[in-house]
């Protein structure tokens, strides 16, 4: 597996950021398969990074999040991309493209609904919302009951 994908979403999108704000100041290559960087972080100096592609979780960066352990953080992913920018534009360009069709799956999946629910009677229409008050989260039903019920 590679770095990018043994990261979690949110490093590999945080990483993505940094790497556009251009917060790594420094990436110059060590061997075949590593790369060393230093990456600016909330602190002064910057984050010292090594990534080795051959074995990701041996990459080693030293902010408080990643130092000593196999985690693989943004500072690691910004190096990433600071040394292969292509795979920058490919993960930027996949992430949006996952984006648009979760949108249109949800879409999709809003317009089933309002079909289905326009086509139920009054009565079934009625106990499907009774059923999901007593059945759903306590704070829905409490909601519903300070929104709907004057004498509450």
């Amino acid at each position: 597996m590679s770095l990018l994908d043994l990261a979690s979403y949110a490093s590999a999108w945080r990483g993505y950021e940094y790497y556009k704000a251009k917060k790594v100041k420094e990436c110059k290559k060590i061997d075949n398969n590593r790369f060393e960087g230093l990456v600016s972080g909330t602190k002064s100096t910057p984050y010292l990074v090594i990534i080795d592609l051959a074995h990701p979780r041996s990459s080693q960066c030293d902010c408080p999040h990643a130092n000593g352990k196999r985690i693989i953080c943004k500072h690691k992913v910004a190096v990433y991309f600071q040394a292969f920018p292509k795979e920058a534009d490919r993960y930027y360009r996949e992430v949006i493209e996952a984006e648009e069709e979760a949108e249109r799956e949800q879409e999709r999946v809003e317009n089933l609904l309002i079909d289905y629910v326009s086509k139920m009677t009054k009565e079934d229409l009625r106990q499907a919302l009774l059923q999901t008050l007593f059945e759903g989260p306590e704070w829905q039903f409490d909601r519903f009951i300070r929104e709907h019920l004057d004498e509450y």
